[in-house]
Formats: C-alpha cells, sequence, structure tokens
C-alpha cells in the first residue's frame, strides 16, 4: 500500500508497470477478435488517467496540483508545432516522390470547420493519456531526475504503450511491414516526447499539451492518413512513408528533437545554477 510519504521515483516506476501491464493485457484481450479491437482498442487511452488518479489517491494527493496558468507561448507551441510538423512531413513525402497532393474530397470551408470542431472534442480523448504522462509521470519523475533524465523515461515508457496497439491494428487492417511499422512508430513517440515536455514545462500547465496532442492526431491523420486504420488522407501514397507516425515523422522529428534535448539539458543547468547561488546567498 503506497503512502505520501513514497519517493516520487517509486511512485513513478510502480505507475509505469501499472499502466504498461494493464494496457497490454487489454489491448490483446480485445485482439483476441481483431474486428473487436479495431473498433474499441481507443479505450486504452484513458489507462494512464484512470492509473493516474488512482495513485494520487494512494498518495493521498488531490487529483490536482497547485494551479498554473497557461500561457500564450505554451498554448500557441502546443497548436502551432504539431502543424509544423505535419507540414514538414507532407513536403518530405511530395518533393521525394513517395506521397501526391490528390485530395478524394474537396478542402473547403466546411472541412476545415470540421477539422477544427474536432480537435475540440477530441480534447476529452487524449486527456486520457495527458493527465497520466505529462500530468502525473512527467512532473513525479522531474522531482528526481530534472528535465532532461524525467522526458527521456517518460519517452519510453509511452513508446511502450503503444505497441502492442500498433503491431496489432497494423495486422488487423493490413499493413505492411506491421514489426516494422510497431518499432518505427515507437521512435517517433519517443522523439515527439521531448517537444511535449518542452510545451509542458512553458507554463506547467496541461492545456497546451492537450492541444498539441489533439492537433497532431486529428490533422496529421486528415493530412498524412491514419496508419491505426491503414486510411488515406488528403496525400495520397505510402502511409508506411509518408506518415507523420511512419519514417518521415521520424526523420522530421528525431531531427528536431535533437533542440529540445539541448534546451531542456540547457534549462537543468540554469536551473541548478539558480540553485547554487540561492544556496551561496543563504550562507552568506
Amino acid at each position: 500500500m503506497m503512502t505520501k510519504e513514497m519517493s516520487p521515483n517509486k511512485a513513478a516506476l510502480s505507475y509505469m508497470l501499472t499502466v504498461l501491464t494493464a494496457s497490454w493485457l487489454i489491448t490483446i484481450i480485445l485482439f483476441i477478435k481483431p474486428e473487436v479491437g479495431i473498433k474499441t482498442f481507443s479505450i486504452i487511452m484513458f489507462i494512464p488517467a484512470v492509473a493516474a488518479i488512482v495513485f494520487r489517491k494512494m498518495q493521498g494527493r488531490k487529483l490536482r496540483d497547485r494551479h498554473r496558468k497557461m500561457n500564450a507561448k505554451a498554448l500557441g507551441f502546443g497548436i502551432l508545432y504539431p502543424l509544423l510538423l505535419i507540414v514538414l512531413c507532407a513536403a518530405a513525402s511530395i518533393l521525394s516522390g513517395t506521397g501526391a497532393w490528390h485530395p478524394e474530397q474537396p478542402v473547403d470551408l466546411k472541412s476545415i470547420i470540421t477539422v477544427l470542431v474536432t480537435i475540440v472534442v477530441n480534447l476529452i480523448v487524449v486527456w486520457g493519456e495527458e493527465y497520466g504522462w505529462r500530468g502525473y509521470l512527467l512532473p513525479e519523475l522531474t522531482k528526481h531526475y530534472g528535465k532532461l533524465k524525467a522526458t527521456f523515461f517518460v519517452g519510453i515508457v509511452w513508446a511502450l504503450y503503444h505497441m502492442p496497439a500498433v503491431f496489432l491494428l497494423a495486422k488487423a487492417t493490413g499493413m505492411s511491414h506491421p514489426l516494422l511499422l510497431c518499432a518505427i512508430q515507437a521512435c517517433v513517440v519517443f522523439a515527439v516526447s521531448f517537444p511535449f515536455s518542452y510545451c509542458y514545462y512553458l507554463s506547467g500547465s496541461l492545456i497546451p499539451v492537450l492541444f498539441f496532442h489533439s492537433v497532431w492526431n486529428v490533422v496529421n491523420t486528415k493530412v498524412l492518413g491514419d496508419i491505426y486504420t491503414n486510411t488515406s488522407g488528403l496525400l495520397q501514397g505510402n502511409l508506411f512513408i509518408m506518415n507523420g507516425e511512419g519514417v518521415m515523422g521520424l526523420i522530421v522529428c528525431g531531427a528536431l528533437m535533437v533542440w529540445f534535448i539541448w534546451k531542456l539539458r540547457r534549462n537543468g543547468v540554469e536551473r541548478k545554477t539558480i540553485e547554487l547561488r540561492s544556496v551561496h546567498q543563504s550562507i552568506q
């Protein structure tokens, strides 16, 4: 039984093991019948949030930490950065000849409004993951390991969490190379966890991160296709190559990850410098 005296790193480790075990087991059970798994796999998105609520209660903590105000920089980053990733993947796909702009349906005002409404509605769905990953696990790990290492660990567990569902969906929907797709998608998730963390650290509010996740999920599938259901988007071509969670996504997110690693490491050094100065001043 956990108590409020339990150290953050032990609580985080227990949380990660709980989420991975529960999500993997439920995913496997759902895909005993592939047709059922295809329709219901999204329920695993709420496991991180449910587990976080349970762990907070067991630790004697409130469901939400002290209120932190969202700022314009964090919200702007949460909306614009995933759009940048998608544009870069689309441009790389078109220039390389792996994708072509041949939308089956015209892009008009109605379709744009539909996407915007879907993004807002989808905030509820992505909360199921984000309340766990960035609302509980990332702050818990940050207390013990700092921003960069905390992001590294969250990226690993977030990637592992997706793997069974991605592999089983790829097999069920006829995607080529399901095991390779599973590995590449996991690497993309790990790489994109760094800008996700950066977005969270900009304000400490979960709202910008929710928009980041929702914009990515909705616009990526709308433009570059959906690897989870093997359906094309506005770009026609090889989903495995051009999708934001495929080869192009790995190249783009992997390259940009380097900057975020540098930024998080720099923030950690600056924080330690400030703490040392405070200690030095208090001694004087």
